[in-house]
């Protein structure tokens, strides 16, 4: 899919970082499909307060030293591929949330982050694999929509799956100003120009100092 305005050139990489941080948390999580004993992963609380703080550095060597302790705490693991996240390296993020994954930590927020990681790496295909089993785990939820549509965005012939999912966003949420901005770069793209400038104005009902929907209708009014 093209951006038809140069504007638009930013809101991919605005929008993964966005995205990127919608799910983090540094959280006791209770797996249901484990045996009493192990169900309960803890982070070493500590490292979570570093990272909570916003110390990133600290928090990554803290929860490194947590893991050579418990090298099998899934949770260290998931909030270690977070902090890597956050310093932009996404191999490492991968790679620690891979791991977190294959000692059955399988939760919506891992899955999302694991395909916004993939994204960043521009592994579409994988970053659409984890998005869709984000979204099989919660399906009402439009940011998952909107996440998909996002690495659908990514493939030059999946416009239409794209505009499936934002649809799907906008119909969860109908004040969901990300799916409709998405929406209204699709329709413009293909021409279809009164669509597009239909939801960059329900966009201006939403937010009326929408910068970026303003300019973007401006320039579509002039078509």
């Amino acid at each position: 899919m093209k951006i038809p305005n140069k504007a638009f050139k930013i809101i991919y990489a605005f929008f993964s970082l966005v995205l990127l941080c919608l799910y983090a948390g540094c959280s006791t999580v209770y797996l249901s499909n484990r045996q009493v004993s192990d169900d309960i992963w803890v982070c070493d609380n500590t490292a979570d307060k570093a990272m909570m703080e916003g110390n990133i550095e600290l928090g990554i060597l803290l929860h490194q030293r947590f893991l050579e302790k418990e090298s099998k705490n899934a949770l260290s693991l998931y909030h270690l591929g977070y902090a890597y996240g956050q310093t932009g390296d996404y191999l490492k993020e991968v790679f620690y949330y891979e791991n977190a994954i294959a000692l059955n930590f399988k939760t919506e927020s891992i899955f999302f982050n694991l395909g916004m990681a993939y994204g960043e790496l521009r592994q579409t295909e994988k970053s659409i694999r984890s998005l869709e089993k984000a979204l099989e785990i919660n399906p009402n939820s439009p940011d998952n929509h909107f996440a998909l549509g996002t690495a659908y965005c990514q493939k030059s012939i999946a416009d239409e799956l794209a505009e499936k999912e934002f649809l799907k966003a906008i119909e969860i949420d109908p004040e969901h100003v990300d799916a409709r901005l998405y929406l209204s770069i699709i329709y413009a793209d293909k021409g279809e120009f009164k669509k597009a400038g239909k939801q960059l104005r329900q966009i201006l009902k939403i937010d009326p100092t929408h910068k970026i929907a303003q300019e973007y209708l401006e320039s579509i009014d002039n078509e």
